[in-house]
């Protein structure tokens, strides 16, 4: 629901100073049975702004100007959105526009990928309305100082039991009308209306607001407190929260929305016991690097991958969850981004897919991770304060966030971001040989890593964990790596017994097969997949099948062949492989291979871990790797419940298998099947010969951020 201006603006002026940036003074009155708005718009303009400027409204708008000097043209039409250009007296530097009329687009799920929620560029309806600068709602400028930056007040007439809410403070409210009002730059203006139930409190002067569709006190002050919880953790690890409230809003159809002092989630999201402690802190987050620090998508966005690490990532980690929270990220790099599908991460702006979620957040996250342990905790933090600071309000590219963590760092980090930033890839690595001899003081511990990647070689710290003969706890250093082959002489007092090479997930990298358990991201990640209906499946349940397979054929960047199973005599050696239900002839080898994982599947139902599930009540879905052909088997007990599995398996797309339970299929268990080898660990070869196969030591715990 961002906008993507990407010029860099001025400040606009605070009291007693020159005004910089466009004001907007918008009143507003909605009709939501006719789907319209009426609205008057009175435009303050810098001194200086040109005498003939364009600007662009929702194309059913019709905007006209009551200043009998101002003259108002139209121009091209895009699929909603027109352009107007107007022409001032040389003596003035405000306008008005009046206009009004309908801007009804019902939401539509987006095509390029199943797991993205429905969107629209805005709706106004009885249920209520939902619109951004995207919806062309108020005149957009386009050639007025601040290259799209404006301050606005704004003045809602309401329909009966209505309230709304927009960025900013609300100055009044009453039964007929809503006040807002933000003097900091903003991008874009959005406004949220709809007969809400609202609940708020005070947290230390910032307004904590929930607005739900029902009354639902409970829920809404666990929002509240989760609220006040997570604007003072990141208050004291970043700076002063940049606006006057935070809301939760609650919208009519399923979103996950972040702008500036608000979040729009769905109904079903918001009740998600784990949405709280997860999305919802993100989403707060954002008010700091997104909506707070804005982003220049010129270079690429910075800010998606920051938040998901200071968010995501570091409440796993204070729970100490973080290396399985990387290594996940590493997964779905490796599953979704073939070599040929790679892209810098200054090519991303906005996730669309899984590739682009595995590359513009995941990789990203581990960038700042990496630039985390090179610098400690104490630089790291003061960087992300220093560029909340410095650039408050201000578009800010990769170049910006590179110099000041270079400051912060004390080191010159051109080459890091260089390599990780604007060149696409990962680096593949492989242990080599680890052997121990004997010293004068103790051992020596010899060991060789190389980069097996295609691409140019990487600079990397390399964290190593060395298991002792006689010790609990490993021992941990760092190692550097310069070039695409290394070897190193470590010394020792014990004698070093097993190496393991980035144990923790710390490095961004393409995951070895071995090190990846069969995952749903495997098979929704492949390029070449071939989905296997079950002939003898009664017609109702057939028909869903086909239509969720057909679906999933329709997704782009995939070569997805559809057949039954009495049309095929092999699975195939490549690519991935989903299986659809209980009748399908290839359910049984493909048991068999699931056997190996630790889990049962009969015809009466499963066994996943301890848990048993039934044929007759449960939905199930489960990954095995058949060969070097990973494959996908799911299954429901009511050909209605199909097309609801299909939208919820992506969601699970870490985990090796799922069981639900109902119409609804609530999740009642998922899990990750063991990894047992890795190229990155090996036991070591002694002097005399010997090798001894141990478990790795135990690693040291480490603090998380904000801790």
């Amino acid at each position: 629901m961002r906008s993507l201006f990407t010029l860099v603006f001025l400040l606009s002026g605070i009291s007693g100073h020159a005004q910089t940036l466009p004001h907007h003074q918008l009143n507003i009155e909605f009709n939501p049975e006719k789907h319209s708005l009426k609205a008057k718009d009175h435009i303050s303009l810098p001194s200086g702004t040109s005498r003939t400027l364009h600007f662009f409204l929702h194309r059913d708008l019709n905007p006209v100007s009551p200043d009998a000097a101002v003259e108002v043209v139209g121009g091209t039409t895009g699929d909603w959105m027109q352009r107007y250009r107007i022409t001032l007296p040389a003596d003035s530097d405000n306008f008005t526009l009046v206009y009004g009329g309908e801007i009804f687009h019902p939401p539509q799920q987006d095509a390029r990928e199943a797991r993205t929620f429905e969107n629209t560029p805005g709706i106004i309806a009885a249920e209520g309305a939902v619109l951004s600068g995207a919806s062309g709602w108020y005149p957009q400028l386009e050639n007025a100082p601040g290259e799209g930056m404006l301050t606005f007040s704004l003045d809602v007439v309401l329909p009966q039991n209505w309230r709304t809410v927009s960025q900013g403070k609300r100055t009044d409210t009453s039964m007929t009308i809503d006040k807002w009002q933000e003097n900091q730059p903003q991008d874009e203006i959005f406004l949220m209306a709809a007969p809400f139930a609202e609940y708020r409190q005070n947290e230390e002067g910032i307004e904590a607001q929930v607005f739900l569709r029902k009354e639902d006190a409970a829920l809404a002050q666990r929002y509240l407190d989760a609220t006040a919880r997570y604007l003072a953790m990141y208050r004291k690890l970043i700076g002063d929260y940049p606006y006057a409230k935070f809301a939760l809003v609650e919208n009519f159809w399923e979103t996950g929305y972040g702008m500036p002092s608000f979040t729009l989630l769905g109904s079903q999201v918001i009740r998600l016991p784990f949405i709280i402690d997860s999305s919802y802190p993100h989403e707060i987050l954002h008010n700091w690097w997104g909506n707070g620090v804005y982003v220049d998508y010129r270079q690429g966005n910075w800010a998606e991958g920051l938040t998901a690490y200071l968010a995501d990532h570091l409440l796993q980690e204070q729970r100490g969850n973080g290396a399985e929270y990387r290594r996940g990220a590493l997964q779905k790099y490796t599953d979704f981004v073939s070599t040929d599908r790679d892209f810098p991460l200054t090519e991303f702006t906005s996730r669309h897919s899984a590739q682009s979620e595995a590359v513009g957040y995941g990789k990203t996250m581990l960038v700042f991770h990496m630039l985390r342990r090179r610098m400690g905790d104490k630089n790291f933090t003061h960087a992300l304060q220093n560029l909340y600071r410095e650039f408050k309000f201000r578009r800010t590219s990769f170049a910006e966030v590179e110099r000041t963590f270079t400051q912060a760092a004390g080191e010159d980090l051109a080459k890091y971001f260089a390599q990780w930033v604007k060149q696409a890839g990962a680096p593949q690595l492989r242990l080599i040989s680890a052997g121990a001899v004997r010293t004068g003081s103790g051992y020596a511990l010899n060991i060789a890593v190389e980069q097996t990647q295609s691409g140019p070689a990487y600079m990397l710290d390399l964290p190593l964990a060395v298991t002792l003969a006689g010790k609990d706890t490993a021992y941990s250093t760092v190692i550097k790596m310069k070039g695409r082959h290394a070897e190193w002489s470590l010394p020792l007092a014990s004698k070093p017994l097993r190496v393991d090479i980035d144990p923790e997930f710390d490095i961004f990298r393409r995951l070895d097969r071995a090190e990846i358990p069969p995952a749903l991201s495997q098979v929704f990640g492949a390029d070449q997949l071939l989905i296997v209906l079950p002939r003898k499946a009664s017609e109702s349940m057939r028909e869903q099948l086909f239509g969720v397979a057909k679906k999933w054929q329709q997704q782009p960047g995939h070569n997805t062949e559809i057949v039954w199973d009495d049309e095929i005599t092999e699975l195939p050696g490549k690519g991935a492989v989903w299986l659809f239900g209980w009748e399908n002839i290839w359910r049984v080898k493909f048991q068999s291979s699931l056997a190996l994982n630790g889990a049962d599947l009969t015809d009466q139902g499963a066994r996943f871990g301890n848990a048993e599930y039934s044929r007759t009540q449960h939905s199930l879905v489960a990954v095995a790797q058949i060969g070097q052909t990973p494959v996908g088997w799911l299954a429901v007990p009511d050909a209605g419940m199909m097309t609801v599995l299909a939208r919820k398996l992506p969601h699970y797309s870490k985990f090796s298998y799922a069981a639900f339970q109902g119409v609804e299929l609530i999740n009642l268990s998922k899990g990750i099947w063991p990894v047992t080898r890795s190229p990155l660990a090996m036991p070591v070869w002694q002097q005399d010969g010997s090798i001894m196969e141990v478990m790795r030591g135990s690693l040291e715990s480490r603090n998380g951020l904000a801790h």
